[in-house]
């Protein structure tokens, strides 16, 4: 299963209904979680995510508060709850150096280690099943965005071209499946005689904060979610190139252009808490495939082959 948990899914700003930027990805007995804005953990609590179990990984887009100023009370949390298991933060330059603070922040002995890494465009780290790629965005400090990438699936099996070789369902389909030959009749079956090539993985692409740009557009390219910086709506374009966001036409334009398959739109301003209209009127109703995220949506990820 590949699900996202939406944890927090406001602006700068939390509200009473939007927290600040979190995003959670379950795959397999794997959580990964991008950005960590304040209360994090409170927000994991209530959407009953776990604290420590499968947790492992944290990557931040940025140093601006409201995306990584929960990381101090959500590692402080997992040492509370007993843990053991290193933990792997992954972001751009200084992430090294804000570690350093978080350890030395209280008089709080840590059960386990805190290993940070500062990732560059293009870098890429191996997990189990899957890969996660730094790319370089647009905002006005150090920033990335991320590529979860699942790693590629076997083909699919033909049938009609197995029963037409003379094999019958059984055993000898399970060890074709898994990359075994057999033998019928005297004759060797190997298989990619009945299993097709390859299928990519599923793809899903984690923006933070950015300007439209080519590294972002590279980046969405045939993704099946594209979770994206709708910060604003086109009215403030221009108060959006200004302070390195995203407007929601321009992050459904790039998202349409770039083949994705769903967009979500955060990281909403909370000017828009009273007048939610406003957020929407850049989406057309044929636009079924483009949802502005609330706090709590949870997303299966479903195969599309």
């Amino acid at each position: 299963m590949l699900e996202i948990i939406f944890l927090g899914t406001g602006g700068a700003i939390p509200t009473p209904k939007k927290n600040t930027a979190a995003v959670m990805i379950k795959y397999g007995g794997n959580k990964i979680l991008f950005d960590c804005g304040e209360g994090t953990q409170r927000q994991m609590a209530i959407a009953k995510t776990g604290i420590n179990k499968g947790l492992n990984q944290i990557f931040i887009s940025h140093f601006h508060g409201d995306h990584f100023i929960g990381l101090p009370g959500l590692i402080q949390t997992m040492n509370f709850n007993g843990r053991k298991e290193d933990l792997f933060v992954y972001g751009p330059r200084h992430t090294k150096k804000f570690l350093t603070t978080v350890k030395d922040m209280g008089y709080c002995k840590f059960n386990f280690d805190i290993i940070g890494y500062e990732l560059r465009n293009g870098d890429r780290i191996e997990g189990d099943g899957y890969s996660i790629t730094a790319f370089d965005t647009d905002h006005n400090v150090p920033s990335l965005g991320y590529i979860f990438q699942e790693n590629k699936r076997a083909g699919r099996f033909n049938v009609d071209a197995a029963i037409s070789l003379g094999l019958k369902p059984g055993p000898l389909y399970s060890k074709l499946i898994s990359g075994k030959a057999v033998e019928v009749d005297g004759r060797i079956i190997l298989p990619d005689m009945v299993i097709g090539p390859p299928r990519d993985g599923r793809k899903i692409v984690y923006s933070g904060d950015t300007r439209p740009c080519e590294t972002l557009f590279n980046a969405v390219k045939n993704a099946d979610v594209a979770i994206l910086d709708g910060t604003f709506d086109s009215s403030l374009k221009d108060w959006a190139d200004r302070t390195g966001h995203s407007t929601i036409k321009e992050s459904i334009e790039c998202g349409l252009k770039a083949g994705a398959k769903k967009i979500i739109l955060i990281h909403t301003s909370p000017r828009y808490s009273a007048n939610k209209e406003m957020l929407y009127s850049d989406i057309r109703k044929d636009m079924t495939n483009v949802i502005i995220s609330e706090d709590f949506l949870r997303l299966n990820v479903p195969f599309c082959d």
